[in-house]
């Protein structure tokens, strides 16, 4: 069963066995992340990933490899290049601090009041 995606806008660090890159991601599910980039990684290749996650004040370094390199954006039909990361290995820790940002992230946000008029 395919994950839901969120739209997330969120600094990451990529470290493969060859090189280091800084990207955005711009979806995220609870399997994996898709990094937007004019270059994608190639297929297979395995990254270990920094996550900055402004929202619940934390950092989450996790582990994937690459199982896609394209998508969709949202609403048009513009293909966008980038790295599809499948998690992998991931501890409880790890898992719980994604559950705790996504829950974030998709909690309605709360609106004012209205100020009454006089």
């Amino acid at each position: 069963m395919r994950e839901p995606r969120y739209e997330v806008d969120i600094r990451v660090d990529e470290v493969t066995s060859s090189m280091f890159t800084a990207g955005r991601v711009t979806n995220i599910s609870r399997g994996g992340l898709f990094i937007e980039s004019p270059t994608p990684l190639p297929i297979r290749t395995k990254v270990d990933l920094t996550l900055r996650l402004p929202e619940i004040r934390t950092v989450l370094n996790v582990h994937g490899r690459v199982v896609w390199t394209y998508d969709m954006k949202k609403g048009t039909t513009q293909m966008m290049t980038g790295s599809g990361i499948k998690f992998e290995d991931m501890s409880p820790d790890e898992y719980g601090l994604l559950e705790n940002y996504i829950a974030h992230v998709t909690r309605p946000q709360r609106s004012l009041p209205l100020a009454a008029s006089s």
